[in-house]
């Protein structure tokens, strides 16, 4: 089967009334030559499977074709993530949708211009053999979390419409670096967190995690986006279109060839495959990334779309439970999402059937 990617209805309709008309208001072709565009992006976190497309998308020359030269940097945490970009420090990056919604209610500058995932999977995570099997039976247990993280703030929502006494839980807030170490020794009962995070570190601690998904309540808590800065889309929309054709490219890539993919995350990335188990925590985090890639947005509308509705509720979550300050404004949906460039790379029956062969493993992860 072949990789090259064909153009969907909607993109060939634009290019079509691009070439009768001669220029199309605000829409520049990501394939039209250029001079070399240095840029620079900046991932969530550490390079991982959850944000291996990137790599995918600059390895590939998915970006470059287009005349852009981008750098790719670690990040540390998504929230600073999206700061960074809103700032400028970054032209653009990815972080959780949700960490974007809070930075531009605080008013700072931030448009989403693609969806790479669908849930951030934020979780609470108990080992296999724990006697906890439901929500409920937290109360009375010990989780341990990190204020930091971006699931913190969602817990006690999750919490709630699961049906659990808050004040029955025993909390311990705890650093990063020792989370997972906690679950494995036994020392607590629980985590709250990502578990596309953590499960790379608990597999490859020779047991099995089963996850308690927020996204189970009716909570659409999106993962990765591509941010960048409003005036940015605005001055240079064809930069955009560009950045969003080549991730969705490295996307349609890494679902269809995940072991390529892998192969090429090793080779831009050498110093992580140092890492105590590096192949299967890369393999464990791209297996989930890659099943809550295959939602029904992407599926029904395209690579990169972010389901209007979806965002709305992400809106009022982060509007509820984080950006509380009086000086905090509800952004406007149209204002920081926008699907003017997603949808424009599809799957057939085929390919998605294929991908999803490729990752049954992890489906029930998320299930």
């Amino acid at each position: 089967m072949s990789n090259t990617p064909t153009l969907s209805r909607r993109r060939a309709l634009k290019v079509a009334a691009g070439a009768s008309s001669g220029l199309v208001a605000g829409l520049a072709s990501p394939f039209v030559a250029r001079a070399a565009t240095d840029l620079t992006f900046t991932l969530p976190w550490l390079a991982e499977g959850s944000n291996l497309i990137a790599f995918v998308a600059k390895s590939k020359g998915f970006w470059s074709k287009a005349g852009l030269n981008v750098s790719v940097a670690r990040g540390f945490g998504s929230n600073a993530a999206a700061e960074a970009i809103a700032n400028g420090k970054f032209d653009y990056g990815m972080s959780v949708a949700t960490a974007g919604i809070e930075i531009t209610a605080k008013g700072m500058p931030l448009v989403q211009l693609a969806t790479a995932g669908y849930d951030a999977t934020m979780c609470i995570a108990v080992m296999e053999d724990s006697p906890i099997r439901a929500p409920k039976d937290l109360e009375g247990k010990t989780i341990a979390s990190v204020a930091t993280s971006g699931d913190y703030p969602f817990r006690p929502i999750f919490l709630k419409r699961a049906g659990v006494d808050e004040s029955k839980i025993k909390p311990i807030l705890v650093d990063a670096k020792v989370r997972e170490r906690l679950l494995l020794d036994k020392k607590v009962d629980a985590l709250s967190g990502f578990a596309i995070s953590m499960a790379p570190v608990l597999y490859s601690g020779g047991q099995k995690p089963r996850f308690m998904l927020y996204s189970k309540y009716d909570l659409p808590l999106y993962h990765n986006v591509l941010m960048t800065q409003p005036g940015r889309l605005a001055k240079d929309p064809g930069q955009c279109e560009a950045m969003v054709q080549g991730l969705t490219e490295a996307m349609r890539f890494t679902l269809l060839e995940p072991q390529a993919a892998q192969e090429i995350f090793f080779k831009e990335v050498p110093e992580m495959a140092l890492v105590a188990h590096a192949k299967e925590r890369l393999w464990t985090g791209l297996g989930i990334w890659m099943v809550q890639a295959m939602y029904a947005p992407a599926r029904t509308n395209g690579l990169g779309y972010g389901d209007p509705a979806d965002y709305d509720k992400m809106i009022d979550l982060v509007m509820q439970n984080i950006a509380t300050d009086p000086k905090d404004k509800r952004p406007e949906r149209d204002a920081i999402l926008t699907n003017r460039f997603a949808g424009m790379l599809k799957l057939s029956d085929a390919e998605w059937a294929k991908a999803e062969a490729a990752v049954k493993e992890f489906k029930a992860v998320l299930s």
